[in-house]
């Protein structure tokens, strides 16, 4: 294929997993962010790689773009509740100790463990659905008694089975980069950003409905 036939391709794959979008899933998701924000639970967040990149990404819109007002020139008033937000990837010290200490597999659940309970929501995103250090972490999320969301793609793996609400991202892709054990994995990277921003304005928009500007 030429160049032009092969960005368009990437485009064409694009639309049409947009249209078969899970919507129904994302907006169980929604409820599930609601519900913890409400209760003052804490959202605890784990990928693996470039996904794990985008985490970084995730904790800075959702502690502080649902609370600012909306020509963001000032934050709501300190008594509206933020969302507790924490990137289970965001401490290289933390990640490579544990890592060193109890291995891969479990970096995640020993992370999670201590600190996880009932009024919490853990979200995982892995493409296979399989990443044990990912499903390990849900089983620790599930036996707290946590909300549990997942992004896989795929036919979702474990992560499928162990969340109780998982959004498997539709399709599949001939792509350069993303055939193959990578299958739809590019797609799968852009949409898990689509999602951060879809839950965050969601949440902006019940704070500003419960708390409207001056």
């Amino acid at each position: 294929m030429s160049l032009t036939e092969t960005i368009e391709l990437y485009l064409t794959e694009k639309r049409r997993i947009l249209d078969a979008f899970p919507v129904a899933v994302l907006e169980r998701a929604a409820e599930m962010l609601f519900a913890t924000y409400d209760r003052g639970g804490t959202v605890y967040a784990m990928a693996n790689g470039g996904n794990a990149g985008t985490l970084d990404h995730f904790y800075c819109d959702f502690k502080h773009h649902p609370f600012v007002t909306e020509d963001k020139t000032r934050p709501l008033p300190a008594d509206v509740r933020r969302l507790s937000f924490v990137n289970l990837c965001g401490s290289a010290a933390e990640l490579t100790g544990l890592v060193n200490d109890i291995g891969f597999e479990d970096m995640f659940a020993a992370a999670l463990a201590p600190i996880v309970t009932a009024n919490d929501l853990v979200m995982a995103y892995s493409g296979s659905g399989n990443s044990a250090n990912v499903t390990k972490a849900l089983e620790v999320a599930v036996a707290a008694g946590a909300g549990t969301f997942a992004m896989t793609k795929g036919d979702g793996g474990r992560c499928r089975e162990l969340a109780e609400v998982c959004l498997v991202v539709p399709g599949t892709s001939r792509f350069p980069g993303q055939v193959g054990k990578n299958d739809n994995n590019f797609h799968f990277e852009d949409l898990m950003l689509s999602i951060n921003h879809i839950l965050v304005g969601l949440l902006k928009e019940r704070v500003a409905a419960r708390h409207p500007a001056d």
